[in-house]
């Protein structure tokens, strides 16, 4: 009851008091910026190696171990997890927040230079600065053809040369692959 009793006998400053609470709330609701989604790029690179026709375990063994060996000593690795599947493996990098993504991926391109070596038909791996646990794939089926004489490299090289390009050019669309098909080739006898 005091409290209103003190409020009623001096109305001045009560009125002073709501005039500059509401100033403050404008003033902060125009000038402090409010994110509801903030920007905070993680740093995640990734290093994937093909090896065709070889077993998970030979990719795990002959490959990714010998770069988790050297790809453990870069600094600000928070973490490193590696997958192996059949005909290929891939290591994903994660480093602190604020390491620039640049350097990061110049320096693991050095220490994948310091791999021993890697066993025959293995494929230079591949260095991306995407994380391959955040990327959405969408598939789709191009083409298909019931007539069991129509050649199938028309088709692939249709979505190689006309439809990849035109993917390609798409806004938010980082890659496109053409799988499954067979592509032509030449023979010289």
């Amino acid at each position: 009851m005091k409290l209103i009793e003190h409020c009623i006998r001096r109305p001045i400053s009560v009125a002073v008091g709501i005039g500059l609470s509401l100033l403050a709330g404008i003033l902060a609701f125009t000038s402090v910026p409010v994110q509801m989604k903030p920007e905070v790029d993680s740093v995640v690179i990734s290093v994937t190696t093909r090896w065709e026709s070889a077993s998970a375990e030979e990719i795990e063994s002959d490959i990714i171990e010998e770069q988790e060996k050297v790809l453990g000593d870069i600094a600000g690795l928070v973490a490193m997890t590696s997958n192996s599947l059949a005909g290929q493996g891939s290591v994903r990098l994660e480093f602190a927040t604020g390491t620039d993504i640049n350097d990061a991926e110049a320096e693991v391109l050095q220490k994948l230079d310091e791999v021993p070596g890697y066993p025959e038909s293995v494929l230079q791996p591949v260095v991306e600065s995407i994380d391959p646990e955040s990327v959405d794939f969408i598939a789709w089926v191009g083409l298909s053809s019931t007539d069991t004489s129509f050649d199938t490299t028309t088709l692939y090289d249709f979505m190689e040369r006309r439809m990849k390009p035109r993917f390609d050019r798409l806004k938010g669309v980082s890659q496109v692959g053409v799988r499954g098909g067979r592509q032509s080739e030449i023979q010289i006898r």
